[in-house]
């Protein structure tokens, strides 16, 4: 029994570890930081149990090494990249829900005053992330719970995350990967042409992917990290072909 618990700690460890970096890259930092000094030995550890596994009978020795097989897998899933880039992801999206986008876009912006701001994400697999107008704020932008409801329906029937109004132009929350977030950026009903053609020059080149002349793909770091859209130049690459 000592063996086994001896083995189970460390293997477990790495699982979990795995399982958080897979489900979020938030959760991985936060169990990075938690485990930074520990995690290098447990990960040693957790090498040596595999061969120790291998060469020396105990009690339960197969799930062990059934639980080292499951942690290779996982470690693996973490290290091959993905082949397709998200941009090809959010133009299925786009393309499956565009209707939707705009809806969602024309309505939120309808619903609230002129010129006010409205920030609405909804996840419930990252609730960290949720952000919701208390009541005094939707007094002053002119949302009614109603109003609210149809929005969260909305943006659930657009296969998407959120939504934020600014002064500048609509941001439709594809998915979060870790702290970034990856959007299809689109005018405000009322915008001019040239504004938009204005707005769309001051983004860096390196974080957006021009779709059409209204949709733009974004990427926004966050609090850290680089604003790169990463798999741009990919999709540009097969989008050209």
């Amino acid at each position: 029994m000592k063996k086994f618990i001896l083995n189970l700690i460390p293997t477990l460890t790495i699982t979990l570890a795995a399982l958080c970096a897979i489900y979020d890259d938030f959760f991985s930092l936060i169990f990075g930081f938690i485990f930074v000094f520990f995690l290098p030995i447990v990960a040693l550890v957790a090498f040596f149990s595999i061969i120790y596994s291998c060469c020396v009978a105990y009690k339960w020795r197969k799930a062990i090494l059934s639980l080292h097989i499951i942690n290779i897998t996982l470690i693996l899933i973490l290290i091959i990249p993905s082949s397709e880039p998200i941009a090809i992801e959010m133009e299925k999206n786009y393309e499956d829900n565009r209707d939707d986008i705009f809806n969602l876009s024309h309505y939120a912006q309808k619903a609230i005053n002129d010129s006010c701001c409205l920030n609405i994400e909804y996840d419930f697999f990252h609730p960290y992330n949720n952000k919701m107008p208390d009541s005094a704020e939707c007094v002053l932008i002119g949302l009614n719970d109603t109003e609210q409801q149809h929005i969260n329906r909305l943006i659930r029937k657009a296969d998407c995350k959120g939504i934020r109004i600014t002064k500048e132009s609509v941001h439709i929350l594809y998915k979060r990967v870790g702290f970034g977030a990856y959007s299809y950026e689109i005018p405000l009903s009322n915008n001019y042409k040239s504004s938009w053609e204005n707005h769309k020059n001051k983004i860096s080149e390196y974080s957006k992917i021009e779709y059409n002349d209204t949709v733009l793909f974004v990427y926004e770091s966050g609090a850290i990290g680089s604003d790169n859209f990463v798999g741009k130049d990919e999709y540009l690459e097969q989008r050209a072909l």
